[in-house]
């Protein structure tokens, strides 16, 4: 504020003076005590207007502080000094326990087993399927049950000739526990029925009856095991498999095998041996000259002892394969063993890696099984696997996510090769060669608890082997997608998709023969069930989706979109 104005009228001195003094200003005035009145002085000074203008200063005034410091108390005690004990004393009391009864938890309703299972089903390319299994029920001391199966089509295939093929499987099956030992047995029996289609049928007219094969299997297994809980006691297994196979042109095998181990905890360690005895011979075909090595008789031993380092995050075994091998001649190999695993973060990353080889045993059962349109005089041989290396990683990334992968180096003799025969193209015979493979694997699995599950598969192949040789039939890629959908426990979907890549093929010519390459494929199936109740579903499912038309052996093309759809039943 620049100034201030103060205007007064009709004030009597006394309010003049009053009113000065609470200004910042400071002002005389007469005093009241003697007053001088000068000679021009009036009595009364009537209505007077007096203006003062002057900046405003606020004056804090001056204050005088009192500043007292506390000082120590300098006075001093001597407290008595205590002398005091206690003494304890037992209060008595009547009072008596009484012993608490122990909570019991409610055992969880089992779940209710139902003692047979069956499952029929009707599908384009007249294909018919029917399944059952007996079972007995809920035991402590054992196991019995009864399995049958049929499976069986006729695709119209254009360009080759009938294609009709049936599986017909029937087995009992049981096992039998006492406190520490445990027998176990099964009987198994197959036939399977397949036409060797692989050919022109516009240059060729063939009866069904010429081109039809068939084999019986017969399964024989019977084995006795101890099951300790803990490895301090001597535990043990032994048992004895027999299988034989016969097919239309009076091929007959039999393989018998004798096998066990014995094993037990020495202080860190965990000491086994396994051994096994495999006989199995060949008659040959009603059609087949005879030769050296036909009705030729095998057999393979192995020894193999073993330690196993125990600790509680690494694993590490070793031990040795003695083989000995008899087919044309005797020959003994010795494979090393060694599995080792180390967890770098526990429960989410592994990695492991093993060194170890062995005698693949080929029969003519093994070939019926991998291709049923072998030709019936084939002459089989094992393969030997010198040495194979194997290391990779696995582990999750999360609750829900895990994966492999792994990189495999492989050296072999007479690894098993086929190829389309130089007299019944329509039949495959083997060769056998020397060589090298390597394979990386890798998978990733997703699994969002019981509802939904995801899986991929990627394995990638090169073969080196003798004289540039390529490896028919063996694709240099293979990948298969997979995934399970489980909708409020009612409807379940099962879907996969999985393709090959190219591969090369034996082509018989004149002059002799040549390779050729085979384009790869991509195949999906979905398949459908909805459970309308514990005991009834019906279900529904379609292969080959892409209706592609692609040869998993050559000659022989595979069936184009198929469906099979039908009804299950507990009982």
């Amino acid at each position: 504020m620049k100034g201030n104005t103060i205007k007064m009228k009709k004030l009597n001195k006394y309010f003049l003076i009053a009113a000065l003094c609470v200004s910042p200003f400071s002002m005389f005035s007469q005093s009241t005590d003697e007053p001088k009145k000068p000679s021009d002085a009036k009595e009364d000074l009537g209505d007077e207007t007096y203006i003062i203008v002057k900046d405003y200063r606020p004056i804090l005034a001056e204050s005088a502080k009192i500043s007292d410091s506390p000082e120590g108390d300098t006075s001093s005690t001597n407290p008595p000094e205590m002398k005091y004990s206690i003494r304890s004393q037992k209060a008595e009391t009547s009072y008596e326990t009484s012993t608490i009864k122990a909570v019991k938890i409610k055992d969880e309703p089992l779940t209710k087993l139902y003692r047979s299972y069956i499952k029929l089903g009707l599908g384009n390319y007249s294909i018919y399927n029917g399944e059952l299994y007996v079972n007995a029920l809920r035991s402590k001391t054992g196991s019995l049950g009864l399995a049958l199966g049929h499976h069986s089509g006729s695709p119209g295939l254009k360009g080759v000739g009938p294609a009709a093929y049936s599986k017909n499987h029937g087995g009992v099956y049981g096992k039998y526990m006492l406190d520490n030992k445990t027998f176990a047995g099964e009987f198994n029996f197959d036939r399977n029925a397949v036409h060797y289609y692989g050919y022109n049928s516009e240059d060729s007219i063939l009866d069904k009856s010429q081109i039809a094969q068939r084999f019986n299997i017969f399964g024989l297994k019977l084995n006795f095991a101890t099951n300790y809980l803990k490895r301090d006691k001597i535990d043990y297994s032994a048992g004895i498999d027999w299988n034989s196979v016969n097919d239309k042109y009076e091929v007959n095998e039999s393989d018998v095998r004798v096998h066990g181990f014995v094993g037990k905890d020495i202080e860190t360690f965990y000491v086994r041996t396994d051994l096994s005895f495999d006989y199995f011979k060949k008659s040959r075909a009603n059609y087949e000259l005879f030769s050296s090595n036909t009705d030729l008789s095998r057999h393979i031993i192995n020894v193999v002892p073993m330690i196993q380092l125990k600790n509680e995050k690494a694993r590490l075994n070793l031990g040795v394969d003695l083989a000995l091998e008899k087919n044309l001649e005797s020959e003994i190999h010795l494979f090393p063993k060694v599995d080792f695993s180390l967890p770098i973060a526990e429960n989410i990353f592994y990695l492991f890696a093993n060194v170890s080889g062995g005698v693949v045993k080929n029969n003519f059962l093994t070939m019926a099984l991998e291709n049923p349109f072998v030709n019936s005089t084939v002459q089989p041989m094992n393969t030997i696997n010198k040495i194979e290396l194997k290391g990779g990683m696995n582990g999750s990334f999360s609750s829900r996510v895990s994966f492999l992968a792994f990189v495999k180096y492989s050296s072999f003799d007479r690894l098993q090769l086929y190829y389309n025969d130089s007299i019944s193209s329509n039949k495959f015979n083997t060769l056998y060669t020397n060589g090298k493979v390597l394979n990386i694997h890798g998978e990733l699995t997703y699994r969002a608890g019981e509802k939904f599950e995801a899986s991929v598969h990627i394995d990638q192949y090169k073969y080196s082997l003798d004289f540039s040789q390529k490896a028919w039939h063996h694709p240099n890629t293979e990948v298969k997608f997979s995934a399970k959908y489980n909708l409020r426990d009612k409807l379940y979907i099962d879907g996969a998709l999985f393709g090959r890549g190219s591969y090369y093929v034996r082509i018989q010519e004149l002059n002799g023969f040549s390779e050729k390459s085979i384009k790869g494929y991509v195949d999906g199936n979905l398949g459908l069930e909805y459970r309308y109740s514990k005991i009834l579903s019906v279900f529904a499912n379609f292969n080959n989706l892409g209706f592609a038309r692609y040869y998993y052996w050559n000659d022989y093309p595979s069936e184009r979109f198929n469906m099979l759809a039908g009804i299950t039943y507990s009982f």
